[in-house]
């Protein structure tokens, strides 16, 4: 049984737009990027993908939107791993990286824009449900707009 407390930060403007979220050991990334994505102000209307440390696209190791793989085998990976987080829960990634508290992962969505996030492991709580669903618990600033108003920003 355990939950991951990790800070999500908006890597153009980390102080201003960060989110909290805690999620069981057993949840899929996808489950946990669907509640960063509605809390960060985003859509799931993109192609994303969660990679090692600040490295986005130089990730050796990427966990990718469920079907995109199969869409595009040997797509846009530079070497190294990539898996299904529709298949891959928050527990095995973990694993996989070898992540201890204060330790990095990135978030990419939407391969044109390039929304970056990076996430900080805040916490590991061996006593939580690791059935626990994201919940965001602590957020600081507004979320961003993902489709500004005619006239602004495109």
């Amino acid at each position: 049984m355990t939950t991951y407390r990790f800070r999500v930060k908006y890597e153009h403007d980390p102080r201003s737009l960060w989110r909290d979220i805690v999620v069981g050991a057993d949840r899929t990334l996808n489950q946990f990027q669907s509640v960063l994505n509605s809390a960060v102000g985003l859509d799931q209307d993109h192609l994303w993908f969660f990679g090692t440390d600040q490295d986005y696209w130089d990730s050796g190791v990427q966990y990718k939107r469920p079907g995109e793989i199969k869409q595009s085998p040997g797509g846009i990976l530079r070497g190294g791993e990539e898996y299904d987080a529709g298949e891959t829960t928050v527990g095995q990634m973990t694993r996989q990286l070898d992540l201890d508290e204060r330790d990095r992962i990135c978030y990419l969505f939407d391969y044109g824009d390039e929304w970056r996030f990076y996430a900080i492991l805040k916490e590991i709580n061996e006593d939580g449900p690791s059935d626990k669903k994201p919940e965001v618990v602590k957020e600081k600033g507004e979320p961003v707009e993902q489709y500004p108003p005619p006239g602004e920003g495109w």
